[in-house]
């Protein structure tokens, strides 16, 4: 019996693998290596990953990925990312794109001083950006995006900073660029806003969906809502626009509603004002302001209930106030993660604890950033 197995047929067998035992398989065999670590098999391998859900925790240092393939309430499997930085370094995830994480340390330093790194921590390897181009010396404020179009990779940086000299105090906004491709930030342009009197929130992570990073936005008023919009393909800003009942959210916006991506399309979560309630809204058409459509309200169950992600289901994930002991450590923790779910109004208790300060995002195993002998692969 022959031992040879076809190139296709390894192909398919290889694509099919985790991660973890494709690095082990490249001092395996040099055939297997050369076609590890071609391009084309990267973007194979990545097409047939299986989605999982990151859950960081930002206090303890904690990064989760979890694959919710079980019934309601379960998941097949959770695993501990390697986080390679200082514990006194305080990083948030500004987005998650195809296994790649970005990171940036800017909540409580200088945005000209902060640093920004792409991570992929299925093959352990991160990359920090150059510093950014943009530093103005007049007042400003920066927010974030990260996405991707075309396999091209891209972070993109809003600058708004006060004209110079303007007894008004108006803002102008300033954009870079940084290509993963060529490494490097672009200048996009210096222009007054678009859309005119729109400030995106600096508190409220940006949401990537349908080639598009969203930011929740207020009018210059701070009596309506938006949406900013940055097409990472074709580099156009613009906005989304909200129904008005989620427009309508006067000054208190920031804390009332949330964007999230729910399923693969752009959602809203807005909480009433005694923080008894929310109601979960989707966007079925994107762009088009007549689709927002209500889904459903979920009755809080305690005051520091907040929504903080979906599954690919569209069941939310919350947390709430509870004791425990955070997951991978000995610590106890003030808050869990729960799912709920919108046709039995069940939530159930997902075992994951912390301190309250949880993100959660979409999550594929990939080998994007794989490094070999120091040489980066792609």
């Amino acid at each position: 019996m022959s031992n040879y197995l076809p190139t296709d047929l390894v192909l398919e067998i290889l694509c099919k693998l985790p991660v973890k035992s494709l690095v082990r398989f490249l001092t395996v065999s040099k055939s297997w290596r050369s076609i590890i670590t071609t391009p084309a098999f990267i973007a194979s391998h990545l097409s047939n990953a299986k989605n999982r859900t990151l859950v960081h925790e930002k206090e303890l240092h904690s990064f989760l990925t979890i694959a919710e393939n079980g019934p309601f309430g379960t998941f097949s499997s959770s695993s501990k990312l390697e986080f390679p930085f200082k514990s006194d370094q305080t990083f948030r995830i500004v987005g998650s794109c195809d296994g790649l994480i970005c990171l940036s340390d800017d909540e409580f330093r200088d945005s000209s001083q902060c640093s920004i790194i792409i991570w992929n921590p299925s093959v352990r390897n991160h990359r920090v950006l150059p510093n950014p181009t943009i530093n103005p010396k007049t007042p400003h404020f920066v927010v974030l995006g990260f996405g991707v179009a075309s396999h091209a990779y891209k972070v993109v940086r809003l600058v708004y900073c006060m004209k110079p000299n303007d007894i008004n105090l108006s803002f102008m906004q300033l954009v870079e660029i940084f290509s993963l491709e060529t490494w490097s930030w672009r200048k996009w342009g210096e222009v007054d806003l678009i859309p005119p009197h729109v400030f995106p929130s600096t508190t409220c992570p940006s949401v990537f969906s349908n080639g598009v990073v969203h930011w929740l936005s207020e009018d210059d008023s701070f009596r309506r809502s938006s949406i900013l919009a940055f097409d990472v393909g074709d580099e156009v800003l613009g906005d989304v626009m909200l129904p008005d009942e989620l427009a309508a959210c006067v000054y208190e916006s920031l804390l009332m509603l949330r964007i999230f991506v729910i399923g693969e399309s752009l959602g809203a979560v807005k909480y009433d004002r005694g923080n008894t309630s929310c109601d979960v809204w989707v966007m079925k058409e994107y762009c088009v302001r007549e689709s927002w459509t209500k889904l459903y309200t979920i009755r809080l169950l305690n005051v520091v209930s907040r929504v903080i992600g979906f599954w690919k289901s569209g069941e939310a994930l919350l947390f709430l106030y509870r004791q425990g002991i955070a997951p991978y450590t000995d610590r106890s923790v003030r808050f869990c993660l729960v799912v709920y779910n919108p046709d039995t109004r069940q939530t159930k208790d997902l075992g994951i604890y912390g301190s309250g300060c949880f993100y959660v995002n979409s999550y594929v195993e990939s080998l994007l950033l794989l490094r070999i002998g120091g040489e980066l692969i792609q």
